[in-house]
Formats: C-alpha cells, sequence, structure tokens
C-alpha cells in the first residue's frame, strides 16, 4: 500500500488532530499515523526512555514504515514564510507540516489535496517488506511478518472496495447543491 492511499484509508478509521502521530486515548492522530493505522501498525510509548531529538518526534518511526524515500529533501510545496518554516524539508516533515498548519490550522488543505501531494514524491512501486521492531521508535511494532503481508494481499480486494465506498462518500458530498 502507498503512502497516499494509506492516508486517505487511514482517515476513515481515525480523527483527524494535529500535533502527533497517534492519540491513543481519543483514536486520533495526523496523516502520518493515520497511514500507520491503515498499514496495521500499533502505536506503545518509547519504555527505553532513549532520548530523541527534537525534529524527529514529529515524526517517529515513520521511515521505518514507508522506507528511506520519506527522509530525502524536497521543497515543500506550501508559501509558508522561510524563516519559520525551511523551504527544503524532509518528506515526512512536510506531511506533518502540511496537515497540522494547513490541513487543521488554516485549513486552506484538505488532506485529498495532502494525499495528491504525497503521490507526486513517493516511488511509483512501493515493494513490500518485512518490518521488525525499532530499537528508537515510538513505536513498539510493526505487525508485518511474511504471512501477515500475504494475509493483507488476499485483503487487497476488500479494502479497494472500502476505498471505492470512502470515494465515492467524498464524491457525493461535494456535489449536494445547497436548496434555496
Amino acid at each position: 500500500m502507498k503512502l497516499s492511499e494509506a492516508i486517505l484509508l487511514g482517515s476513515t478509521v481515525i480523527a483527524p488532530k494535529a500535533g502527533g502521530q497517534y492519540f491513543s486515548k481519543s483514536r486520533s492522530g495526523c496523516a502520518l499515523g493515520m497511514a500507520a493505522i491503515a498499514r496495521g501498525c500499533e502505536y506503545g510509548s518509547n519504555r527505553k526512555g532513549i532520548p530523541v531529538p527534537h525534529q524527529d518526534q514529529r515524526t517517529l518511526g515513520t521511515e521505518g514504515v514507508w522506507g528511506g524515500w520519506v527522509m530525502r529533501e524536497v521543497v515543500r510545496p506550501c508559501d509558508c514564510w522561510r524563516f519559520r518554516v525551511p523551504r527544503e524539508m524532509r518528506i515526512k516533515d512536510v506531511i506533518a507540516h502540511i496537515f497540522d498548519y494547513h490541513v487543521m490550522t488554516k485549513k486552506n488543505w484538505t488532506l485529498e489535496r495532502l494525499a495528491a501531494w504525497v503521490k507526486t514524491v513517493e516511488p511509483e512501486e512501493v515493494l513490500p517488506k518485512e518490518i521488525g521492531p525499532r530499537e528508537n521508535a515510538g513505536l513498539d511494532r510493526f505487525p508485518l511478518t511474511v504471512s501477515q503481508l500475504k494475509a493483507r494481499q488476499q485483503e487487497v480486494p476488500e479494502w479497494q472496495t472500502v476505498r471505492q465506498a470512502f470515494e465515492a462518500k467524498r464524491s457525493t458530498k461535494r456535489r449536494r447543491i445547497p436548496s434555496a
């Protein structure tokens, strides 16, 4: 599953909330948290107490789920003041910034627009890989063993049906014409 697809799929499972990947009490989170949940990740605490650099706290473990391509620096697609937000940022940080500031605060982006932008920077084909626990991650485990991956591949038609239903629901909401 691609990150762009997982963001939209995850938005049907957890509520949007800025400021962190996942909030277990409210079952909410950011675009990266939505995508991780859609991929089957589970969140836990950083039980080892390993200090995490400030710039990595917001997007911790993302590259372990989606691959090293999210670490690539790109020019961000917004016109925020360059002294406040660097012009070039890691993809995972751009996603966090766009979601927190533009989708949730300013509301001048939609989640669909964010997912469309992610689609422009993600690899054409994401090869599935077995993901194990990360020592320094706030995510305790990523339950994607080979057997689980095979089981997920069998679920693809079901997820496609859910995604199509989601897209149909979103498109009908946009087409409604207010009554006079």
